[in-house]
């Protein structure tokens, strides 16, 4: 997120992303032993890698990284974006690495084509990181993808998230799953969701950007995020990594 950039909100892009959400490109269905809560940080700042990783741990669990490689090092809206150092940090504590593009590019306004190359440009440059396994999971700058883009996914691509709100359970397409916002107004309902989500045990899945005191608009407050683990704890909930999350579905 090198600006603050905005998706098309009007009429003709809103019936666009229904009908996306709704093609199913790679169906499934889900089911689980316990609900499942997973953490995943957009872009990724600094700050997701620091507090963010250090709140997790401390509930002895474990998050999904986004990375957009070419916004490595750079300042954005959310604060000072991740470094090598911290790609380092997180594999070794166990952490998942995920793709998020190259350059954080809208894939709803490009060709299938420049976001496929997009996604082998940021896994190059991650292994160049020191992502030394293959990146499994990955995520849609802003939530943007085509039922074109959906059904072209690598195979080594086991799951894609969007920024669709609901409860993974049941029917669901591992090219598009569903997630909250942790930040704003829409964070009450990933909140009000918890307990819906414990009696089916469902998989929740929830995104983020910076994690700090006062964080940016697309931010969560650390107090906030420790609050929504102890809350997901105390409700029986698993708290994985994106990937580790998938391999816990019953068949």
């Amino acid at each position: 997120m090198t600006a603050a950039y905005s998706p098309p909100r009007h009429l003709l892009a809103k019936l666009q992303r229904r009908l996306t959400q709704r093609t199913l490109a790679r169906p499934a269905t889900l089911r689980f032993a316990e609900p499942v809560l997973s953490i995943t940080f957009d872009d990724f700042p600094a700050s997701a890698a620091a507090l963010g990783a250090d709140i997790l741990e401390r509930h002895g669990a474990r998050g999904t990284y986004y990375a957009a490689a070419g916004l490595a090092g750079q300042n954005g809206p959310c604060g000072r974006n991740f470094s090598a150092g911290d790609v380092r940090r997180l594999l070794e504590a166990g952490h998942e690495i995920g793709c998020h593009t190259h350059a954080h590019t809208d894939c709803a306004k490009q060709s299938v084509y420049d976001s496929l190359q997009e996604f082998a440009k940021n896994r190059d440059a991650l292994a160049h990181l020191g992502v030394s396994a293959a990146v499994r999971t990955m995520a849609y700058p802003y939530g943007e993808t085509t039922p074109a883009l959906k059904c072209s996914l690598p195979p080594r691509l086991a799951s894609a998230r969007g920024v669709a709100p609901g409860l993974n359970v049941g029917r669901a397409d591992l090219a598009q799953l569903r997630a909250y916002a942790m930040f704003g107004k829409p964070f009450a309902a990933m909140r009000q969701a918890l307990k819906r989500a414990a009696k089916r045990k469902a998989w929740v899945i929830g995104f983020t950007h910076d994690v700090s005191e006062a964080p940016s608009a697309w931010g969560t407050r650390a107090a906030e995020l420790d609050a929504l683990i102890t809350e997901a704890r105390a409700l029986g909930f698993l708290v994985l990594p994106v990937s580790d999350a998938l391999e816990r579905r019953l068949p």
